[in-house]
């Protein structure tokens, strides 16, 4: 017999299985027709499963909306495999496709037991409509018989007619809707469209908790992700700093007592005794500043840098960084020059970051060319509060690809040509430049550059930096 929207709570009930929260039931006057009662609740089913579900309760509202409005007494949602399909394998690896029971109301346990994870051959109806999108009415016991083991257990459970509808997605068959009737049925037109719609709505609502799930899932992951790689990150900078600490202690122990023998502290030393000396110094020196760069990135890495502002001339922060330069210059016979005056300036910033930038950039200058001056040119721009000076510091060497622009202030990153890796160097100068110009409210950009020609690059700053930012940008 046929069942009211009353009573489906009893059904559920009956069944053992939980109701969700639907639209208040329809009530059915005498002058509403079947076709009518139907339309509204597919309206109704229709605002239900937009609410967030997973799968399996998607499933469930399309089964007791069709046991509600058209008297059925058990429904099942069956798709083929996974829905949607799994994509850690290639198409040709995966298995073939199986019945997967995703729900079902008031299915006898031996039917669902039959029909839950079984080939598309199986001689089961089903497994028919899965393989041929084509649906199928069996309106009374004969055609329940058709098929020999599901049409008796059918019969034995109390039915006497099912409908049997394919569950598309995306113009692609992935599931199937089975309903059963404990009497005889003749499918009208409109009973026969109503059955088809919940199977599509049936797939839409499916796909859609699957993509839900999808995307949570992945949000997680890329939460944990993101946490590990901090974890990994400020490990890494732990590290560094301290491998570049241990590093440092010996190293300015090497370059002191060098300084000492070489001032003869510990008694006379001979000509070349002092050229080797110098030597030693000198690759002190330079591994000392290496160091530096290990130490300045591993800070910045771990957000541990700090800013100390202050007030100083422009003049003297120009001065003392050409003057660190000028050793390097004079070793390769070459020249720093300024171009043009440097205006009379106050800037209030941390010196000693302008000064280890402008040194990384004069001394990138240096290393990579090999003839002609490395010219620093200064500049002022802007009035007020948006004051700005640029430091502009070109050279006439080997410059860079364009393909190169944009990866050359990469932490590690260097050029792979065998001219470049005869040049020392951890190649995070121009990273940790440039980190420390956006700490200090300014930035490193390659204004110009040609392979052969040389490179310019600009240093921009304001002249009054404000309390750093709580993180450096990288990029």
């Amino acid at each position: 017999m046929n069942s009211s929207p009353d009573d489906l709570p009893s059904v559920a009930a009956a069944t053992g299985f939980p109701v969700l929260a639907l639209a208040p039931p329809l009530l059915l006057p005498e002058s509403i027709s079947g076709a009518s009662y139907r339309l509204r609740a597919l309206s109704t089913l229709s605002g239900s499963l937009t609410d967030a579900l997973d799968p399996e309760e998607a499933a469930q509202l399309v089964e007791l909306q069709a046991l509600s409005a058209l008297g059925a007494t058990s429904a099942v949602v069956v798709t083929l495999g996974p829905f949607p399909e799994p994509l850690t394998t290639l198409p040709s690896e995966r298995a073939p496709p199986v019945l997967q029971v995703i729900h079902a109301i008031g299915l006898a346990t031996e039917l669902r037991a039959l029909i839950d994870q079984l080939p598309l051959e199986a001689p089961v109806p089903l497994a028919e409509v899965a393989r041929e999108g084509i649906p199928l009415f069996l309106a009374d016991e004969t055609a329940l018989r058709r098929y020999p083991a599901w049409g008796a257990a059918m019969i034995s459970a109390g039915a006497a007619g099912a409908a049997i509808v394919p569950v598309w997605a995306n113009g692609e068959l992935r599931g199937v809707l089975g309903l059963a009737w404990p009497e005889t049925r003749v499918f009208d037109e409109d009973e026969r469209a109503f059955v088809l719609t919940l199977g599509v709505m049936c797939a839409q609502a499916i796909m859609r908790a699957h993509l839900r799930a999808a995307e949570k899932a992945a949000n997680q992951a890329s939460r944990l992700a993101q946490r590990v790689a901090e974890l990994a990150n400020k490990s890494k900078a732990d590290f560094v700093a301290t491998i570049s600490h241990d590093l440092r202690t010996p190293m300015n122990a090497v370059i002191g007592y060098t300084q000492l023998i070489a001032d003869e502290l510990y008694g006379p030393v001979t000509p070349l005794q002092r050229e080797h000396l110098e030597r030693i110094s000198a690759s002190g020196k330079h591994l000392l500043g290496l160091v530096e760069q290990l130490l300045s990135h591993a800070r910045i890495e771990s957000r541990e840098e700090t800013v100390a502002l202050s007030d100083v001339e422009l003049t003297v922060v120009l001065e003392q960084s050409l003057m660190l330069v000028r050793p390097l210059a004079e070793r390769k016979g070459r020249r720093v020059r300024t171009e043009g005056a440097a205006p009379p300036l106050q800037l209030h910033t941390d010196p000693g970051k302008v000064r280890q930038i402008l040194v990384n950039l004069l001394g990138n200058a240096l290393k990579f060319s090999d003839g002609g001056d490395v010219v620093l040119a200064t500049r002022t721009e802007g009035v007020g509060a948006s004051l700005r000076v640029s430091f502009a510091v070109s050279d006439t060497g080997m410059g860079l690809a364009s393909e190169h622009i944009d990866r050359i202030f990469e932490p590690f990153w260097r050029v792979d040509s065998a001219l470049v890796r005869e040049r020392e160097g951890t190649g995070l100068g121009l990273s940790v430049a440039r980190q420390l110009a956006r700490l200090l409210g300014g930035d490193i950009v390659v204004a110009a550059t040609e392979l052969g020609r040389g490179s310019t690059f600009i240093l921009s700053l304001p002249v009054r930096s404000r309390s750093p930012r709580s993180s450096v940008e990288t990029g």
